[in-house]
Formats: structure tokens, C-alpha cells, sequence
């Protein structure tokens, strides 16, 4: 069993990127990526505590946003990065800037509605290094006792389409793409049958839009796929010559209903099997 996109304190979530490997081998995964969002700051920590792990294969990886043609925000998780990939470490502060200027706008939204926060505050309160984003900006709502939980913070204000909610300036999929094989990695769409209002023949779409820009796979196996699902991105797979991948998009406290490696109520697995081709791939590209 593998698990190959999870986030730490680092952007998300609420495991650090050193203490993942240790927790993932007590589950019994054979194979686990730090896929953070827009950031690899905690990809050395990650690296370094696998050591005292080494029946477990722990994968450099990044999660970065980017959108299409026709404005669709898509997600594409990287594989086998090197931290260092000067490509991808500008992408990587360009959208962290961006997080800054967005996470300011909605809290001069929310101190407008009644609710202030101040950037230092959230700040304060998460690990150094952290990527702010708007889940630490909902555990500081709770905090100050704005909002019961950090999902009614969501529901309520912060949410797509809320009052205090402001949009995301993304670079093009098609950069995210190339940043991620300028650092040697694989890029893969993730979760895609998730994304708004996602049909079979619109993943369709947008799969040949991405295969010029080099897209290497598909996310198949995902918490929030159904069977039916996963099978059509698996027939997808085959049909583009794509890579399959899987993971639990795994957050810990977060996103508490998601175990590593087991997704919802521990049914969910994804085989080791998908690392074959992925090596072999990468292989063929020359990548060490």
C-alpha cells in the first residue's frame, strides 16, 4: 500500500514533514510523497527523517495550482522532485506571495464584517515556515471565537462564493507542468473527477488540453472517487498512455475523517504497483 499525496505543517496540515515518515511506516505503507501545496519547504525535513526508515520509500513531491484556457482552477501533484529545481522554487514563491497578498484581502474582508484578525495572529499561530492559507485562517476564527469549527468558518465566510472569500491569481497549468519536469519530477492531475461540476467527457477535455504541455498522469485513486469513477480515470489512463497514481490527500487534524494510506473508514488502499511505471518512466527520461 502507497500513499502518494499528503501535506504537512509545511502548507495544510498538521503533521510535520519529519514526524509523516514515522507515522506512515506504523500504518504499514510501503511508500509515501509530501506533496505540500506550492511550497517544498518541508521536503528536506521529510528526506532527512526517512532515514531512520528505510523499508519506507519516502518521494520528494509538490502540489501546485495552476488554471486552463477556459479558466478552470486544476491541480497537478509533482513526483520525484528535486527541492532545489530553480523552476520550480520561483513558481513556488511567486504563489506564496500571492497567498500573502489573497490571505490580507480576506481579512480586511472579515475585520469589515465584524471578525478582525490580523495576519500576525494566524501567523502565530502554526509552525515557522508555514504556508498561510485559508485553513489556518479558519483555526484562528475558532481561536477568537468567531466561529464554533473551522468548517462553519468556511461554510460561513470564508468558502468559495462567501462574504469574506477572494479568488486565487493562478499561473497556467501548463508552467506548473514544466516547472515540475525542470526539477526532474512527474506531473500528475489530481483528484480530477472532483473539480466543479467534473464529467467524464469534460475530464476528457481536459486531459488532451493538458497532453501537449506533457502531463505524465492521472490521479485514479482518490478518497473522494467513487468505484465508477476510478474506473473511468483508469480507462482514461490507458486511452492517453498516462501514469496512474493515488493517494488520500491526507491533512491530519484538518481533514480528520482521513486516515494515511486507508483514506475513509480504512477500505480505501492504493496498490504498490503504480511505482513500476513511474520508475520506468523516469528511467527513460534520463532522471537518476
Amino acid at each position: 500500500m502507497i500513499d502518494l499525496h499528503c501535506h504537512s505543517t509545511a502548507s495544510d496540515g498538521t503533521v510535520s514533514p519529519c514526524d509523516l515518515p514515522r507515522l506512515a511506516s506504523t500504518m504499514g505503507i510501503h511508500a509515501i510523497a509530501l506533496t505540500d501545496h506550492d511550497t517544498v519547504a518541508g521536503l528536506e525535513l521529510f528526506q532527512e527523517a526517512a532515514k531512520e526508515f528505510p523499508q519506507l520509500e519516502c518521494i520528494p513531491g509538490i502540489e501546485l495550482a495552476g488554471v486552463v484556457e477556459c479558466g478552470e482552477h486544476l491541480h497537478i501533484v509533482g513526483l520525484f522532485v528535486d527541492r532545489k529545481g530553480s523552476a520550480l522554487l520561483e513558481l513556488a514563491k511567486e504563489q506564496e506571495l500571492a497567498r500573502k497578498e489573497r490571505n490580507e484581502k480576506i481579512l480586511e474582508k472579515l475585520t469589515k464584517l465584524g471578525k478582525p484578525l490580523t495576519l500576525e495572529e494566524v501567523i502565530a499561530m502554526v509552525p515557522p515556515g508555514t504556508v498561510i492559507g485559508r485553513p489556518h485562517i479558519a483555526n484562528a476564527m475558532v481561536a477568537h471565537k468567531y466561529c464554533y469549527t473551522a468548517k462553519y468558518a468556511f461554510e460561513r465566510y470564508i468558502g468559495r462564493g462567501k462574504t469574506a472569500y477572494v479568488g486565487r491569481q493562478l499561473p497556467p497549468v501548463s508552467r506548473c507542468i514544466q516547472a515540475i519536469h525542470d526539477a526532474g519530477g512527474l506531473a500528475i492531475w489530481a483528484h480530477p473527477m472532483t473539480a466543479n461540476s467534473m464529467t467524464l467527457s469534460k475530464c476528457h477535455r481536459r486531459i488532451e488540453e493538458m497532453m501537449p504541455y506533457g502531463l505524465d498522469g492521472i490521479e485514479a485513486y482518490y478518497p473522494e472517487h467513487t468505484q465508477v469513477r476510478t474506473g473511468h480515470v483508469l480507462n482514461l489512463a490507458k486511452e492517453f498512455g498516462l501514469l496512474v497514481s493515488g493517494g488520500t490527500d491526507f491533512h491530519g487534524r484538518n481533514m480528520p475523517n482521513i486516515s494515511i494510506g486507508y483514506g475513509y473508514g480504512g477500505h480505501y488502499h492504493v496498490p504498490d504497483s503504480l511505482l513500476i511505471p513511474m520508475r520506468e518512466r523516469l528511467a527513460a527520461s534520463g532522471t537518476p
